[in-house]
């Protein structure tokens, strides 16, 4: 969160963010809701007293305060409760009692509408340090603090639909007003209840006197289905009618189990901007959701079309269903001029009929809907540079629905879906685009019209324009191509891309990306010589790792190492393969046909056959070592591993549709004459032009090899090379060895705060973060697969 938090006085808050004239009550003024504050001894007996005052002021009408401070949501798997806080009367809690028999409500994400959390003290508790660099603590008890705020306000944000949000943080003798939104947050200097108590009294009742939702944070284009609305019995219906035709539709299963008992239903708006037309959609439980407060904060549903005229599912004259889902994705997108719509980019790309890319079918941003403290800055900072990044809320709407790629049947499948991914990445860049941001949860299995399931390459928001030829600095240069620090994914950004914060990320780089999101599933369900308990840290070292360095955090050790020396090496985490002539034998990733049982881990002999996937992974990364080495003149050797007995070819024909590379490279490897990779066509000479590396005369053919292997060519024909001539087992996939859980080392634990929406890609249920311009590099490390 660091470089987001601006503080503001309690003047400037309520001229600026929460404008209103000085009410009057009954033609009295407001009274002082803070002007007997008795010192208190416990928090229990501060969230007790401003409760009872709050409710008995009666200037609160249709609103109630409620204690919460010892019952979680039931639907909130954090078991996090805040100790009090405002809901519709209608809407608030039920009185229970806790095991101990004090009376406590249950605090509910989806309906409060103001956040209270009581601390004692003022220096020592409190989250925000003006006289720190940026506004954020030092101290361990504050930092906790912090992620404590941040943790309930990402709570709301993640149960309600909300465009801000605000937060009460009331100590002994002083309080802060917090206002979240995407871009950052705004939070005033400590109010004094002795000599403030009346102005923050005055925002108490300005905030309760607003009629008009919107006002305080509630986004109006997104309408709450209750319970009692005959539209969620008619949404429920449509589930079930849909699932009753009979059709083993995996859209059909993901919206029934989206139809949560505990998550409320929402009819969401999308505006089209192309046919300037209105449409909505009923959602439910998201099928994803990015954690945090600030950014994006995407959300991806599978939705259900409402007829435009009745506002009701579509069903024919015999009450059949006759609409397909859709999905929804909704995300408050960077705001920039160089940055183009997500849907803009698949319009162009479905325009050009690039394959194995989502479908667009409306989008369009929220009219009004940008974030306070990024539009107020200059006003409340004035000239002081503005370290926030503008968001704008958008929806985006598409008629493929995916599932994740873990989801895949066998490693030949995991393999194909990666080529398929290929191939839309090098077609796209001929339309014009570059991807920028490959990683596990953007490549998506979608099943094709005759019934296969193909990899897609998804999540477009980041995509660059991008000319075909010209290398990455030129096309930035043009001005269409926007850099943000380090664009993409941590864990599966190109070696040059995390030494090189400002890079421009070129087709070597998203290529080099696509390798590590195939290693990364390798590892994580196909069999190999890596203990399933020391999966986890592997995972660990190899994508989330970091070094720290003259610039702040750059690539980790491992999968440095990796593209460097060609080979992956797991001799410190294994100790080794054993011992020869007294020296520790090197331990090499590998990968088998079946799973390594004890007995075999020690004999060559024994152990199953080579895995098809060594072959393929072996001849990248030897690329990777020519290609990282820049001028050195060293041949690159083929690797033959000892592979599986040949179980027939597999048919990849249809893959070559229209792709003239690839159905030549499936001819090859029917006669088993494989062109080399590096051989140069018309359209390898455009890449190479565009992968340009400095080089020295005696040094020129090395990089001319190593510049024609980091093209969509070469990858695409080593892929065919492998999967086609290579019999692949038919049940190789087990089980996920990714750890649930993992003690984080020391170094990473430090330099954290304690956010719990920060989690490693080697643990599961991972978060999905993307890092921008301007973030704590160690905060902004994590963003794991979708999967």
């Amino acid at each position: 969160m660091r470089g987001i938090t601006c503080i503001v006085s309690l003047d400037q808050l309520l001229k600026q963010y929460l404008p209103a004239p000085p009410l009057q009550l009954k033609n009295r003024a407001v009274p002082d809701l803070f002007s007997n504050v008795p010192k208190f001894k416990t928090e229990k007996d501060m969230y007790e007293h401003f409760t009872l005052a709050f409710n008995q002021s009666g200037i609160f009408s249709g609103q109630i305060f409620v204690t919460t401070a010892w019952k979680p949501d039931s639907t909130d798997t954090t078991k996090r409760a805040i100790n009090c806080g405002m809901y519709p009367t209608n809407f608030a809690p039920k009185p229970s009692q806790t095991a101990a028999g004090d009376e406590s409500m249950r605090t509910d994400w989806s309906r409060i509408d103001l956040c209270i959390e009581c601390k004692l003290h003022s220096t020592n508790q409190d989250p925000f340090d003006e006289r720190k660099p940026e506004n954020e603590p030092e101290a361990q008890e504050r930092r906790a603090v912090l992620g404590q705020i941040l943790s309930y306000a990402e709570l709301v944000f993640k149960h309600q639909q909300r465009r801000f949000y605000y937060m009460l943080l009331l100590f002994r003798e002083s309080a802060r007003i917090i206002l979240f939104d995407h871009s950052g947050i705004i939070v005033t200097k400590q109010v004094r209840y002795a000599t403030e108590g009346a102005r923050f009294t005055e925002f108490l009742v300005r905030y309760g006197r607003l009629k008009n939702a919107e006002l305080t944070g509630h986004d109006p284009t997104a309408v709450r289905i209750e319970k009692t609305d005959p539209l969620q019995s008619l949404v429920h219906d449509y589930a079930e009618k849909s699932a009753k035709a009979g059709d083993d539709d995996y859209a059909v299963k993901l919206f029934q189990a989206s139809l949560v008992e505990s998550w409320p239903l929402w009819k969401l708006k999308v505006y089209d901007e192309e046919t300037e037309t209105d449409h909505w959609f009923a959602v439910g439980k998201p099928h994803f959701q990015a954690p945090g407060v600030a950014g994006r904060g995407t959300r991806g549903y599978v939705a259900l079309p409402l007829d435009n005229d009745t506002g009701k599912p579509p069903l024919d004259d015999e009450g059949q269903p006759t609409g397909s889902f859709v999905y929804l994705k909704d995300a408050w997108r960077i705001d920039h001029p160089s940055l183009q719509k997500e849907g803009v980019v698949l319009q162009a790309l479905n325009h050009a009929k690039v394959k194995y890319v989502p479908t667009a079918l409306y989008h369009g941003d929220l009219l009004g809907q940008d974030t306070l403290s990024y539009k107020n800055w200059s006003t409340v900072r004035g000239d002081e540079k503005c370290t926030l990044k503008s968001h704008q809320h958008y929806r985006l709407v598409v008629k493929e629905i995916g599932k994740p790629l873990s989801d895949f049947d066998r490693g030949v499948d995991l393999v194909m879906a990666i080529l398929n991914c290929i191939q839309a990445h090098e077609q796209a860049c001929k339309a014009g685009y570059i991807h920028r941001d490959i990683s596990a949860g953007n490549i998506l299995l979608c099943r094709s019209k005759n019934g296969v399931w193909c990899g897609m390459l998804n999540d477009w928001e980041l995509a660059a324009k991008y000319v075909m030829g010209e290398p990455a600095e030129v096309n930035a240069a043009l001005g269409e191509y926007f850099i943000l620090e380090r664009t993409g994914t941590w864990q599966f950004l190109s070696v040059n891309c995390l030494l090189n914060k400002q890079k421009a990320v070129d087709i070597p780089d998203d290529l080099e990306s696509i390798f590590h999101v195939l290693l990364h599933f390798a590892v994580r369900f196909l069999p190999h010589n890596i203990k399933d308990d020391h999966v986890g840290l592997f995972l660990y070292r190899y994508f989330d790792d970091y070094s720290e360095s003259y610039a702040g955090s750059t690539c980790g050790p491992q999968k440095y190492d990796a593209v460097k020396q060609g080979e992956i090496d797991l001799t410190l985490l294994t100790n080794g393969a054993g011992v020869i002539g007294g020296v520790t034998k090197q331990d090499l990733l590998h990968f088998y046909v079946s799973v390594l049982t004890p007995t075999q881990s020690g004999s060559d002999n024994a152990k199953p056959a080579s895995h098809p996937i060594n072959g393929l992974l072996s001849a990248v990364l030897e690329w990777f070592k020519g290609y990282y080495a820049l001028g050195k003149p060293k041949a690159l050797p083929e690797t033959s591993p000892k592979t599986a007995p040949a179980t027939g070819r597999l048919d990849l024909t249809a893959l070559a549709d229209g792709d003239e590379d690839l159905l030549a490279a499936i001819q090859a490897s029917a006669q088993s004459t494989i062109p080399a990779p590096a051989e140069v066509t018309s359209h390898a000479a455009t890449e190479e032009e565009a992968t340009a590396l400095p080089t020295v005369a005696d040094d020129v053919m090395v990089n001319q090899d190593a510049r024609e292997k980091m093209t969509h060519r070469a990858f695409k024909m080593e892929f065919v090379k492998h999967t086609y001539r290579i019999g692949w087992p038919q049940a190789d996939k087990g089980a996920d060895k990714r750890a649930k859980s993992l003690i984080i080392p020391k170094k990473v634990a430090a330099s954290v705060v304690a956010d719990p929406s920060l989690r490693s890609s080697a643990q599961m249920n991972s978060t999905k973060r993307k890092q921008g311009k301007n973030e704590d590099s160690a905060a902004k490390r994590r963003k794991g697969p979708n999967v």
